[in-house]
C-alpha cells in the first residue's frame, strides 16, 4: 500500500440489489451516475446485470455511453434533457431520455432518428419537468411524433428523505396530472432510495435507487434495514512524530496542542477526496480504537493523534468503514455530519486516480 485503497464489496451490493428487490415489486433501475456514485461504473452495472438488473440510469451522454459499452441488452435512461447538438449519439447508443420542454421535443420529433422518451412532471422538486398544466399538451406533442416512442412518465421527489406527508403530496399532484392518460404500457416512475420504504401507491411498477443501493438508509420512516455499505476506504500510517506542549501542526496552526501527543500522518487528504471540513470533529480508527484528526486536512495528508497507543509505520488506518475487530465503524453519515454536508457529495468526491479501487468478494 502507498496511498491507500478504496475497498468495493461485490457481495455487499448484490445483497443489497436482492434486499430492495424484496421490498418492492417495482422494477429496479439503478442510478450509477457520478461514476456509481463514486464506487465505479464498469464493476457495478456488471453486478448489477448478473443481479437480473436491465435498467439503469444517468446525468450525462458519456456516462450513458460508458454505460451502453458493457453490454447491448440494458436499458438506460438519461435523467434530463441533453443539449440538441447530442441528439444522434442518443439515437445511435440506443439511450431512453428525460423529456419536459416543448422546444426539446420538437427536436426530437423532427430527427430523422426515433428515440424513447419519458415525459418528466415537476411535482414540487422545481429543478426540471414540465408543470402539471403542460402535460396534456406536451403528451399530444410527443404522441404527433411517429419516431418517438413514449415509454415513461415520471417525476422527482425533493424532500422524500425528510418528509413522508409533503411526499404523498407529491404523489398526489402526479396521479391527477396523468388521470386521463392510457398508462396500462407505460413505465411510472418516481420512488428514490428513501420513498421506496413507504410509498404504496400501485400506479409505480418501477423506482430510481441511488443511495441504497451502494448501502445507506436515507428513510423518514423506520424500517429494519438490512443494507451494507459498499465501500470502505483504508490508508497506512506514513510517519509518526512527537510534538510538545504549545505547539501546532498543519496549515493555519488551527490546533495549539494543550500537551505533549505522539501524531500520526497518513497519506490521504482532500485532493483524494477526503474533505477539508473534517477537522476538528474527524477521526480515523486505528488498531480498534478512534483516533481524532489532530490539524487541518492537507491536500495529500492527515494528521491524527495517537498518543499512548503502540503503533508503527505502515499500520493501517481506517478512513471509511469498520475495525479489524468490527467493534467501531466510521460511517458516510459520520463524514458527512463532520463536513456540515450530505452522503451524496462525500461519496461522489471520493477519487480513484491517486487510491487504488480494490473490487472484493467477501
Amino acid at each position: 500500500m502507498d496511498r491507500g485503497y478504496i475497498y468495493v464489496n461485490k457481495n455487499n451490493f448484490r445483497h443489497n440489489i436482492d434486499y430492495l428487490n424484496n421490498l418492492t415489486d417495482r422494477e429496479l433501475c439503478i442510478v450509477v451516475k457520478a461514476n456509481a456514485y463514486g464506487h465505479g461504473i464498469d464493476w457495478t452495472v456488471n453486478t448489477a446485470i448478473d443481479s437480473g438488473v436491465v435498467w439503469f440510469a444517468v446525468a450525462t451522454i458519456d456516462e450513458a455511453i460508458l454505460v451502453r459499452s458493457i453490454s447491448d441488452d440494458i436499458r438506460i435512461l438519461l435523467l434530463s434533457e441533453p443539449a440538441v447538438s447530442e441528439l444522434e449519439k442518443l439515437a445511435i447508443h440506443n439511450i431512453d431520455t428525460t423529456v419536459y420542454n416543448e422546444t426539446f421535443i420538437e427536436a426530437l420529433g423532427e430527427s430523422q432518428h426515433s428515440f424513447n422518451v419519458h415525459l418528466k412532471i415537476d411535482t414540487g422538486m422545481h429543478r426540471v419537468g414540465c408543470s402539471p398544466d403542460k402535460f396534456d399538451m406536451l403528451y399530444e406533442k410527443i404522441s404527433s411524433f411517429n419516431n418517438l416512442a413514449l415509454e415513461g412518465i415520471c417525476t422527482h421527489f425533493p424532500v422524500a428523505d425528510t418528509d413522508e406527508r409533503q411526499t404523498n403530496h407529491s404523489v398526489k399532484i402526479f396521479k391527477e396530472t396523468i388521470s386521463a392518460v392510457d398508462i396500462e404500457n407505460l413505465l411510472i416512475h418516481a420512488d428514490n432510495s428513501a420513498s421506496i420504504t413507504y410509498n404504496n401507491e400501485k400506479i409505480f411498477n418501477m423506482t430510481r435507487v441511488g443511495l441504497a443501493a451502494y448501502g445507506h438508509s436515507i428513510s423518514p420512516v423506520s424500517i429494519a434495514s438490512e443494507l451494507k455499505p459498499v465501500m470502505e476506504i483504508k490508508t497506512r500510517i506514513s510517519n509518526i512524530q512527537i510534538r510538545k506542549k504549545g505547539e501546532s501542526v498543519s496549515y493555519g496552526k488551527a490546533l495549539i496542542l494543550e500537551k505533549d501527543a505522539l501524531i500520526a500522518t497518513a497519506p490521504i487528504g482532500y485532493g483524494d477526496g477526503y474533505p477539508w471540513n473534517s477537522f476538528p470533529d474527524g477521526k480515523v480508527i486505528v488498531n480498534n480504537k478512534f483516533c481524532r484528526l489532530i490539524g487541518r486536512v492537507t491536500m495529500d495528508q492527515i494528521l491524527f493523534d495517537i498518543t499512548g497507543m503502540e503503533v508503527e509505520i505502515n499500520d493501517e488506518v481506517t478512513i471509511l468503514g469498520v475495525s479489524l475487530d468490527s467493534s467501531i465503524e466510521i460511517s458516510i453519515k459520520d463524514i458527512a455530519e463532520w463536513n456540515n454536508t450530505i452522503e451524496w457529495e462525500i461519496l461522489t468526491n471520493i477519487k480513484d486516480n491517486r487510491l487504488n479501487r480494490v473490487e472484493i468478494e467477501n
